[in-house]
């Protein structure tokens, strides 16, 4: 990640940005056995929780996913276009398909990433930078983060070379690593912990 400088950044208020949410969900569920975005956590279908999340920003959210399996859940389903099985396969469809600057980024299996989480990464987006991830212990945290459009040049130009890494793409264009605030520690433990047994 290339860090540009921040100059006597406080973080007052909710910064207004626009932006789409891109919810991935075409992960092979090989521990679950099942889809694993349906599989019910606490109640509700695992994914429920990303969109909920994202429902409380923004009203374009789609679901990038290779399957029918989230038709009837009232939101668009994005397919991949780049031939590969990656994440960063997901985040390029959902780029292709957003019609705005700003995309959050979130997978269908971190059920508790919080709603102050998503507005410290608001607060720094700004002009000249590309990606907005937080800080899991000590490295950037792709699958959670502001990806911007412009970023889909790049993920194509990587895919011809065959490199499909998000870190790799992460390190290549500018970008802020944020340092979650305000967490405890136990709820840092939670914050980013991926659900992949039943």
């Amino acid at each position: 990640m290339i860090f540009l400088p921040e100059v006597n950044h406080p973080m007052n208020s909710i910064k207004m940005v626009d932006f789409s949410a891109i919810i991935l969900a075409g992960g092979q569920s090989l521990r679950m056995g099942k889809n694993k975005a349906l599989i019910h956590y606490y109640g509700l279908p695992l994914i429920m929780y990303s969109i909920g999340l994202a429902g409380r920003f923004t009203q374009r959210i789609y679901i990038s996913a290779g399957s029918n399996a989230f038709d009837d859940l009232g939101y668009p389903v994005i397919r991949d276009i780049l031939p590969v099985k990656a994440a960063i396969a997901g985040i390029h469809a959902g780029l292709e398909k957003s019609e705005t600057e700003w995309n959050l980024i979130l997978t269908c299996d971190m059920p508790h990433v919080s709603p102050m989480l998503i507005e410290q990464l608001i607060d720094r987006i700004a002009p000249g930078i590309e990606v907005v991830v937080p800080e899991n212990q000590g490295f950037p945290e792709p699958l959670c983060g502001f990806y911007h459009r412009s970023l889909k040049v790049q993920i194509e130009k990587n895919a011809g070379m065959g490199k499909f890494s998000l870190l790799d793409l992460i390190a290549m264009v500018p970008g802020r690593l944020v340092k979650p605030e305000g967490f405890s520690i136990m709820e840092m433990k939670q914050l980013f912990k991926n659900i992949n047994e039943p």
